[in-house]
């Protein structure tokens, strides 16, 4: 190299570095924090696939926190600790009003209006698995076992606990709890060490074909009538909470049920905190549905994923940078989904 070559790179690493000091901000905004479900979940496949999109074809990098409950990171997102994470209509909800697991979180309302939507997808019905030894043919036959309804304290556990107060029963008096993370949870049902776990995910599963692929497996079915009953009512009833039926045969010769699986449906989707530049909230949006193709690719699920399903069960305010994109293409945004700071 040349004295005069040496000197131009020296002068051009200096300046880069000048540059860099003069714009730490715009530098950090294109490291994206996000938090995403354990491996394996809809909501973590979705996610990973959103970051395949993003780091391909925009400026934008994201780094990727797994096994993550949405009760948590919701509040994270809230507190400006997150920039991206799986939400849930149903935690919106109890967020909003300092229900259930925020009862006793005062400022609870007040940090939900710090979150904003970004896309809405269906989680997938809340399968109740057993391994079809285990004698367990009806919900009623759950009575004093051990079962894993999700990691203690977040949305999921909700929804498994109004299951089992629609039977009756309650944990630690009709059957017993097992206080497990999803990871932990799910090996513990492979290793027969509960055995009921009730874990919501797509249809068809991953995770549940693999328990299929171990030993022959029946999906308990809540009966009509419990749908009507206690806790259970109340949930369907909350947003993004649906009625779903898992056929019969879905998961192949192992699967011992004859009639179709009754069970509750759940909606998820892809939150963000207020103050995330509009830019870096435009550029993900855009990137999701400028390749829908490998969404649609990435998981049989996912087919029915588009602009306009992005919107159902909404109950929290888009981002005005999502917002840009869909009035970009035409999509009719509903009123209730517009952001008190407009566009």
């Amino acid at each position: 190299m040349t004295r005069l070559s040496r000197r131009t790179a020296i002068f051009a690493l200096t300046a880069a570095g000048l540059a860099a000091a003069a714009f730490p901000a715009a530098a950090q905004d294109t490291n994206l924090r996000v938090h995403t479900g354990a491996p394996g979940s809809s909501s973590f496949v979705f996610s990973t696939t959103m970051q395949t999109v993003v780091q391909q074809n925009t400026p934008y990098r994201m780094n990727m926190t797994s096994g993550m409950t949405s009760t948590r990171s919701t509040l994270d997102a809230a507190r400006g600790d997150v920039d991206f994470y799986i939400s849930a209509p149903a935690i919106n909800h109890y967020m909003s009003n300092g229900i259930a697991m925020y009862k006793d979180m005062a400022d609870a309302p007040e940090l939900f209006k710090n979150v904003r939507s970004v896309v809405n997808f269906p989680l997938g019905p809340y399968h109740i698995i057993t391994y079809a030894g285990s004698g367990i043919e009806t919900l009623e036959d759950i009575r004093g076992k051990r079962v894993f309804l999700g990691p203690p304290g977040g949305a999921a556990t909700t929804v498994g606990l109004a299951i089992m107060d629609s039977a009756g029963m309650k944990p630690g008096a009709d059957f017993e709890q097992a206080k497990l993370d999803w990871t932990s949870g799910s090996q513990a049902f492979q290793d027969r060490r509960v055995d009921v776990a009730i874990i919501p995910t797509e249809l068809p599963s991953p995770s549940i074909q693999q328990f299929a692929l171990l030993d022959e497996i029946r999906l308990i079915s809540i009966p009509l009538e419990n749908f009507d009953k206690g806790d259970l009512k109340k949930m369907v009833a909350i947003p993004g909470r649906t009625i779903e039926e898992i056929p019969a045969d879905i998961y192949g010769a192992n699967q011992v049920n004859e009639t179709p699986a009754k069970a509750v449906g759940s909606w998820v989707g892809i939150g963000t905190r207020k103050d995330l530049s509009d830019d870096a909230v435009y550029a993900v949006t855009k990137a999701i549905f400028d390749h829908l193709d490998t969404f649609h690719g990435a998981a049989e699920w996912m087919k029915t994923f588009t602009p306009e399903s992005a919107l159902k069960q909404m109950n929290a305010p888009l981002h005005p940078g999502a917002l840009r994109y869909y009035r970009e293409i035409g999509v009719e945004v509903p009123a209730s989904a517009i952001p008190p700071e407009g566009m």
